[in-house]
C-alpha cells in the first residue's frame, strides 16, 4: 500500500473516534386542512414526521412533542394518533406510545373548534419536540415547523340569493332586497320553495304551513339568520289559493234570486239583472215585494222601506249565501207619481152620440133659462107690477082748482076726502 493512501486511511479513522457520530436530523411540522375558519367551525391539525430516513436503519423510541395554541380562540375537541399517545391541554403533549417512530407520515391528528366569541385574526399553533433518543440510545436532533390558523369574522348578511316556488310565479320578481311577494295558485296544497342564503353560513327557516295551503290567504314566512347569530331578515310570500269548487259548495255560494215580483206590477226578472225601475201612481202608498233565492237556505234583508214617499224610492234586496261567503244586492227604484188636480171634463167624448146628446139639451136649456133670467131681471117694474098688491085708490084734489093765495086746512081736507071715499064705496055696494 502506498504511503499516501494509508496516510488518508488513518485520518479517516482518527475523525471517526476522535468525534463520533451522536445525532441524526428529523423535521417535525404543522399542517392543516384549511387556512382559515370561522368562529364554530373546524380545523384539523396533522402532526407530519420527514427526513427519517437520516437515522437510517435506527428508530426513534422517546419523544416529547407539544403544541401550544390560543385557547381564547381555539378548543381543542380530539386527537388520535397510532403510535402516539396524546394527552389534551395547552399545550397539548405528544409522547412515545405502542411503536416507535420508523419513517415519515403522520404522528399525531389533532381537531380543533375556533369559538363562537373568537375574534377575527390569525392564531398560531407552536410545535416544541425534546428528548428525541433513537433505538440505539443516541440523541436525535429535530428542527419544529409551527403554523397558524386565520379566524374570520362572522358574516352578518342574511339576505336571499334566490327564491323560487315551481308551481307558482312572485310578484314582483325575486330581488335580495324586496322582503314581500305574492303568489296565486289553484288546486294545490303544498308547495316547493326553493331558498339560497346569500351567505354560506347563513340559516334558513321555513314555516311549515307550505306544506298544508288552506283555501284564500297563506302567509308563507323565510326567516334568513346570518352567521353572526343576531342579524335576521324575513321574506314574506302571501300564497292565495283558490280551488275548483264541488257542486255542493257552488249550491252554497249560490247568493242569486230566484223569483222577484211586485204586486199589481210586471218586471221582466232575471237572476243576471241587479237593477229594476218601476212607476207607480200617486194613490199607490205601499208596495208588496215577493222575493225567493235559488238556494233556500240563504238569507234575504230588504234594505229601504216598501212605503212609498212621493218621488224616487230605492229598496235594495240583500241576498247572502248559506256559507255566508257571498252577497249579491238588488236594487229596485220606485217612482210614485205627484198628485194630479182634478180637471173638470166640460166637453163629452167625442165618441159618444149619447154624451152628444145629453151635452147639446142641457146647453139649450141653459141658454133658454139664461134668456128669461135676463129678460124678467131687466124687467123688474113689470114683475113688481104683476105680483104687487093693488093699493086703495085715494081722490086727489085738482091743484088747479085751488086758489094759490087761500090756505088749506090739511086736516078738514083730509076728512072730507075720506067721508066722500066711503060714500062712494057705499054706493058701489048697494049697486051690487
Amino acid at each position: 500500500m502506498k504511503k499516501g493512501a494509508i496516510l488518508k486511511l488513518f485520518l479517516i479513522l482518527t475523525i471517526m473516534f476522535c468525534f463520533p457520530k451522536s445525532t441524526f436530523a428529523l423535521n417535525f411540522k404543522v399542517e392543516r386542512n384549511t387556512d382559515s375558519i370561522k368562529p364554530g367551525g373546524e380545523v384539523t391539525v396533522y402532526i407530519n414526521v420527514s427526513d427519517a430516513s437520516s437515522i437510517e436503519a435506527d428508530s426513534i423510541q422517546n419523544y416529547n412533542l407539544t403544541l401550544s395554541y390560543d385557547s381564547s380562540k381555539l378548543e381543542y375537541k380530539n386527537g388520535a394518533s397510532d403510535i402516539a399517545n396524546i394527552s389534551a391541554g395547552n399545550p397539548i403533549t405528544i409522547t412515545r406510545g405502542a411503536n416507535n417512530i420508523s419513517g415519515n407520515g403522520t404522528l399525531a391528528t389533532l381537531v380543533f373548534i375556533a369559538k363562537s366569541n373568537a375574534k377575527s385574526g390569525s392564531t398560531n399553533l407552536t410545535l416544541n419536540s425534546s428528548n428525541l433518543v433513537s433505538l440505539s440510545g443516541k440523541n436525535v436532533q429535530a428542527t419544529n415547523t409551527s403554523s397558524m390558523v386565520n379566524i374570520e369574522a362572522l358574516s352578518s348578511d342574511a339576505t336571499l340569493n334566490s327564491l323560487k316556488i315551481p308551481n307558482a310565479t312572485l310578484k314582483p320578481s325575486f330581488s335580495k332586497n324586496v322582503y314581500e311577494y305574492t303568489a296565486d295558485i289553484k288546486d294545490i296544497t303544498e308547495l316547493t320553495i326553493n331558498a339560497s342564503a346569500s351567505s354560506s353560513g347563513s340559516r334558513i327557516l321555513i314555516s311549515d304551513n307550505y306544506k298544508r295551503l288552506v283555501k284564500g290567504e297563506n302567509i308563507i314566512k323565510i326567516t334568513v339568520t346570518a352567521e353572526d347569530g343576531s342579524t335576521t331578515k324575513t321574506y314574506v310570500i302571501n300564497v292565495n289559493l283558490t280551488m275548483t269548487p264541488t257542486e255542493e259548495e257552488l249550491f252554497k255560494a249560490n247568493a242569486l234570486l230566484k223569483k222577484l215580483k211586485v204586486k199589481g206590477y210586471d218586471i221582466e226578472f232575471s237572476s243576471e239583472i241587479k237593477k229594476y225601475n218601476l212607476t207607480v201612481p200617486y194613490k199607490v202608498k205601499k208596495i208588496k215585494l215577493d222575493a225567493k233565492p235559488e238556494n233556500e237556505k240563504a238569507t234575504i234583508k230588504l234594505e229601504g222601506t216598501t212605503n212609498l214617499k212621493v218621488g224616487k224610492n230605492i229598496i235594495k234586496i240583500n241576498v247572502t249565501s248559506e256559507d255566508n261567503e257571498n252577497t249579491e244586492v238588488y236594487t229596485l227604484s220606485v217612482t210614485r207619481q205627484k198628485e194630479e188636480k182634478k180637471i173638470v171634463q166640460t166637453c163629452p167624448d167625442v165618441t159618444s152620440s149619447r154624451e152628444w146628446i145629453l151635452f147639446s139639451s142641457l146647453m139649450l136649456f141653459t141658454f133658454t133659462l139664461g134668456i128669461v133670467l135676463g129678460f124678467f131681471t131687466c124687467k123688474k117694474d113689470v114683475l113688481k107690477k104683476i105680483f104687487k098688491k093693488r093699493p086703495k085708490q085715494k081722490s086727489v084734489l085738482d091743484d088747479n082748482k085751488l086758489s094759490n093765495t087761500i090756505e088749506i086746512d090739511a086736516k078738514k081736507v083730509s076728512d072730507e076726502v075720506i067721508k066722500k071715499n066711503k060714500k062712494e064705496a057705499k054706493e058701489k055696494k048697494t049697486k051690487k
